[in-house]
């Protein structure tokens, strides 16, 4: 399926504390919005000249906690793509009169809210999560196909967000199987990578450019597992795992509780060896913006030394300049 980029239409609207909907197609200056990895909340960053509505001007009326909605069309009808609150509201009084606006969607509250849990072991990942997210009122959508059996989780003050992915990143490295989590439909939608239905090509003719970076700075060739310390500070070592020994020895401790058996700290030693044990790759691509992209599909490349299959793990749309920028990782 080929897309015409120069056919997608935007549709910009600001829903009032009253309810008055408004459209800023006119008066936009610049439109953004973006998914980034580790971060469940999408984000729109908005740039519009302020203009007069009836008796008052727009940076009078989109207050802080009012609505945006970022639209699309692109031969598919009207497309949602973004909906959210206004987060953080600037206006610069110049000749220009800018007003810009960053708004994010529902589960920033996830992102600015701590708490204190605590679950008994035996819990699976699934009914951790539906218990977080319906003390917080976030409906859940839950279709990834891994989910474990955990340890007892105690959190202090932390983040809810980082909860919730603290919790898909050990299932992530108990499978090896990789998952994303956005807010899409009213829900927090918990999927596997690669669920989009068509795969887009990204070729020498549409890529702008391309970035392949490799570094060995957080690697990992040895993990050695601690016990528990006895009451002058002394631990056992009760096991060591190499990697891959021709970067040399670089060395990441495990330490066991109370509760973490050998076998489950060294299954998350080879973990550890599997998703840090060879260089870590960065891979950003700039093409012509496809609206409905997201984090975790996946995407065919075949520009620069880029060819094969990759996943999204971040996307930056810069509908101003019908661009966007891609953060992918090779799917094997």
């Amino acid at each position: 399926m080929t897309i015409d980029i120069a056919s997608v239409q935007y549709d910009v609207e600001l829903i009032t504390e009253t309810g008055t909907r408004y459209l800023l197609n006119d008066a936009l200056l610049s439109l953004q919005w973006e998914e980034q990895q580790n971060e469940l909340a999408q984000r729109a960053t908005i740039t519009v000249a302020n203009f007069a509505l009836g008796n008052t001007w727009l940076m009078a009326t989109a207050k802080i906690n009012c609505v945006i909605l970022i639209y699309a069309k692109w031969g598919d009808g009207r497309n949602l793509l973004f909906e959210g609150t206004i987060w953080e509201w600037q206006y610069v009084s110049s000749s220009q009169k800018e007003l810009t606006i960053i708004a994010y969607d529902r589960l920033i509250r996830l992102q600015q809210s701590k708490d204190f849990k605590y679950y008994s072991a035996g819990q699976t990942t699934r009914g951790l999560i539906e218990d977080i997210c319906g003390e917080w009122g976030i409906p859940l959508s839950y279709k990834w196909a891994q989910s474990i059996t955990h340890e007892k989780k105690a959190f202090s003050a932390e983040p809810i967000s980082e909860m919730i992915i603290g919790l898909l990143d050990e299932v992530r490295q108990k499978t090896g199987e990789k998952y994303v989590a956005y807010f899409r439909d009213g829900k927090l939608q918990i999927v596997g990578y690669g669920s989009n239905n068509t795969i887009y090509l990204f070729d020498g003719n549409s890529t702008i450019s391309t970035i392949d970076k490799l570094t060995i700075n957080n690697l990992v060739t040895r993990v050695k597992i601690i016990g528990k310390a006895d009451d002058e500070g002394r631990a056992p070592v009760d096991a060591i795992l190499d990697g891959d020994a021709s970067f040399g020895v670089l060395q990441e401790i495990i330490r066991r509780d109370g509760d973490k058996t050998v076998d489950a700290a060294m299954a998350e030693a080879k973990a550890l060896i599997k998703e840090r044990g060879k260089p870590e790759e960065t891979i950003q691509i700039n093409v012509p913006d496809l609206p409905f992209t997201r984090k975790g599909d996946k995407i065919e490349v075949s520009a620069g030394n880029l060819i094969g299959f990759f996943f999204v793990e971040g996307v930056t749309h810069q509908a101003s300049v019908r661009q966007m920028t891609l953060n992918i990782s090779r799917t094997g």
